[in-house]
């Protein structure tokens, strides 16, 4: 099992005033963006914050809805993607899998741009294992009462999964 931090993002509107104002962990969910221009100040301050201080990974976590019902964000993401490709040579877009295989085989900045894993595409051929998924009705111990609904393309289990029954056999 691999655990992903998902960085808080600060989305305030002037980062140099000092407004208490909460973070957003999606960017889904920083309730103030509304203008594509806000949406382009977040990206880059959270940007700027993260390359110029201890360069930490800057996860951006979106929902897809999101993008689409916002007109001109995924356009925006991508004006500013491209933009800080050609003004760092020191920046990746990657992928969850991607850090994943990084961190397995960690190699220098150097030498990404050959870094084998990274090169390799997934090819997906004919229908999707799954395009129509099985909703599952369940309930769980832990919520007495409850019917929670899982969608799996997997046969449904017998409870929905728990930390305690992963596995939903109960």
């Amino acid at each position: 099992i691999w655990e992903m931090p998902i960085n808080e993002l600060d989305r305030r509107d002037d980062p140099d005033f000092d407004e208490n104002l909460t973070g957003c962990h999606l960017v889904s969910s920083c309730s103030n963006i509304y203008h594509k221009d806000q949406f382009r100040a977040l990206l880059q301050h959270n940007f700027e914050r993260h390359y110029s201080t201890n360069k930490a990974p800057l996860s951006l976590s979106f929902d897809p809805a999101w993008l689409i019902s916002n007109k001109g964000f995924d356009d925006v993401l991508d004006e500013w993607m491209s933009f800080v490709l050609t003004t760092y040579n020191d920046v990746y877009f990657v992928t969850e899998l991607q850090v994943i295989q990084w961190m397995q085989n960690p190699t220098g900045t150097q030498a990404l741009r050959d870094f084998q894993e990274w090169k390799e595409k997934c090819v997906v051929k004919g229908q999707p294992f799954c395009s129509l998924p099985n909703p599952c009705p369940l309930t769980t111990r832990e919520l007495p009462g409850e019917t929670l609904r899982l969608h799996t393309c997997m046969p449904c289990p017998k409870n929905y999964p728990w930390i305690q029954d992963p596995t939903g056999d109960g």
